[in-house]
């Protein structure tokens, strides 16, 4: 819907903050790139689990008689775990391969297949945590929507989750920390499909000083509630920051935006090897200073964001089992 061209450059800008915050290098990072990461990770995946809240609620909004569970959750698994098995898998080959002739950072092993199926393996595939957290949120919130005052009950449970720690088995520590932020996502659609709030200019500015705010005196607080919530504060003004922008930007026309939006999900699952790519590269080359690390981390982002949109395009969906295990139709 043209109306919410929006939420599709929220994903554009998105995409963008995830491959600039993934250009880290072990072996130098400059004190300004350092805290421009820690800025970008403090809402740059809530803001991707509010937008799936927000396309969930709006996919709840157009059925009036709900949604069918089964085959919404087979839908999603085949969008969301199907490429999460098989980039882990792509990944293990990889790291098994290079691992024959140089250290890598997770020994591909049988502990590390089978912690596949439930846990994040860490290491090359660490960013893989968002596909099968999703998937759980999802569950989770369909069979919430199943009930009498589901939304309420779901924002209710994402809560009292978000204050108790819970262990790592099926991605559940990451579902504690971001199912609120799809609750938040489902209310956003409910509020803005009302007329009754209209992301604007001046809300952007108005969520530029709250998130700087949480983020200036999080580092600062001692007890964990407290931190959690200024967490919290960062996530959710970030992430209406990002929407607000794109509100306005969605009144010109934006067709690159629009498309990197659309390839959004591609460019998570293969940006790293464009960004790995120029890494190594840079790291291999020893001209460490902020003024090549700033070249490098531009070159990066372009290989991150670019390379995704040509291997999808000429490849990936020129191929139909490709599309398929990458989560296509």
């Amino acid at each position: 819907m043209k109306q919410y061209d929006y939420i599709t450059l929220s994903k554009a800008i998105g995409i963008i903050l995830v491959v600039v915050g993934h250009f880290t290098s072990t072996v130098y990072m400059p004190a300004y790139y350092s805290e421009i990461k820690n800025l970008i990770f403090s809402f740059h995946m809530p803001l991707f689990m509010i937008l799936s809240g927000f396309l969930f609620q709006m996919s709840m909004s157009r059925k009036p008689d709900g949604i069918s569970l089964l085959p919404f959750l087979k839908k999603k698994f085949l969008r969301l775990m199907v490429p999460y098995f098989f980039i882990s898998a792509a990944i293990a080959l990889l790291n098994f391969g290079l691992g024959l002739f140089m250290p890598v950072k997770r020994t591909v092993d049988w502990h590390y297949l089978l912690e596949i199926l439930y846990t994040n393996v860490g290491g090359s595939a660490v960013f893989l945590w968002f596909m099968y957290t999703l998937f759980v949120v999802f569950l989770i919130s369909a069979l919430c929507m199943k009930l009498k005052g589901g939304i309420a009950i779901l924002g209710i449970l994402s809560v009292i989750l978000y204050f108790i720690p819970l262990p790592q088995i099926f991605y559940l520590s990451f579902v504690h920390s971001f199912i609120i932020y799809f609750w938040a996502g489902m209310i956003l659609f409910l509020l803005t499909d009302k007329q009754k709030l209209r992301p604007s200019l001046a809300h952007s500015i108005f969520a530029i000083i709250i998130l700087t705010l949480a983020y200036g005196r999080k580092d600062f607080v001692e007890t964990e509630n407290l931190k959690q919530f200024l967490n919290l504060i960062c996530g959710l003004s970030g992430s209406y920051m990002v929407i607000c922008i794109a509100h306005e930007i969605q009144k010109s026309s934006n067709n690159w935006l629009m498309s990197l939006g659309k390839y959004s999900a591609y460019i998570y699952l293969l940006h790293m090897a464009g960004v790995y790519s120029v890494r190594m590269v840079y790291e291999k080359m020893g001209l460490f200073t902020p003024f090549t690390y700033s070249i490098a981390l531009a070159l990066a982002v372009i290989a991150g964001l670019v390379l995704p949109v040509i291997l999808t395009k000429y490849v990936i969906n020129k191929n139909k089992s490709l599309t398929f295990l990458m989560g296509g139709n």
